[in-house]
């Protein structure tokens, strides 16, 4: 369990550009955490949203590098939690547990990103654009803001249509199981029904007896 957190940080921690997304199944009767190093003093954005499970809700700690409870959430099944870096760089923990239930996995998605999204040029490592960019330089920059957007929108939007779609999913499979149950019924009850109807309506024969009876014989006189 240690190593696959620990494979979950180094896959989260490794993406240079924001947002940061992740899907993940979380278990019954578990906790998983995720850490992400962000700069000094910046607004950010955590949004979740609990796609299947249950009854789509979890908890939710967020924790900042002094080990202080930035955000704490029970029984959540989607938000958008917004908080302000401190003012020294350091390593978020962002904590889901579904310890409270002990049938239901959960299928989670959630991302960290900038409550105002940065410059492509931020973005990609390269050296911030200069206060007066040329006109090329601003719609490319108003694109990426708007595509940005639409993006988050855009998966968004995909996650409740998968939500949906495993929701149809598991009524497809009940209705498919009531179905086999009611038929199993149905044929019992109308085996008996026929077997009751048939003894009623047969016809009863009368039983003789094989035992020779002795009668007195009297003799007729003339």
């Amino acid at each position: 369990m240690c190593l696959s957190l620990f494979v979950f940080s180094l896959l989260l921690g490794s993406l240079v550009g924001y947002p940061s997304r992740l899907t993940f199944e979380l278990p019954d009767n578990e906790a998983i955490c995720f850490y992400e190093d962000l700069p000094a003093s910046k607004k950010y954005v955590f949004s979740y949203h609990v796609i299947h499970g249950g009854q789509n809700d979890v908890d939710i700690t967020i924790k900042d590098p002094k080990q202080v409870f930035v955000a704490n959430v029970e029984r959540g099944s989607e938000d958008d939690i917004p908080f302000t870096t401190i003012s020294s760089n350091g390593t978020y923990s962002f904590c889901f547990s579904n310890e409270f239930s002990s049938i239901s996995h959960k299928l989670v998605y959630f991302e960290i990103r900038p409550e105002d999204f940065g410059s492509l040029a931020e973005e990609a490592g390269l050296p911030i654009f200069p206060t007066v960019m040329t006109l090329l330089d601003s719609i490319i920059e108003v694109l990426h803001h708007y595509l940005s957007r639409a993006e988050s929108y855009g998966i968004e939007l995909k996650n409740r249509d998968y939500g949906d779609f495993l929701v149809a999913e598991d009524l497809n499979s009940a209705v498919f199981v009531w179905s086999i149950i009611i038929t199993f019924v149905v044929v019992i009850t109308s085996v008996g029904q026929i077997t009751i109807l048939k003894n009623f309506f047969s016809e009863k024969k009368v039983a003789y007896s094989a035992v020779p009876t002795n009668y007195p014989v009297r003799t007729l006189r003339t």
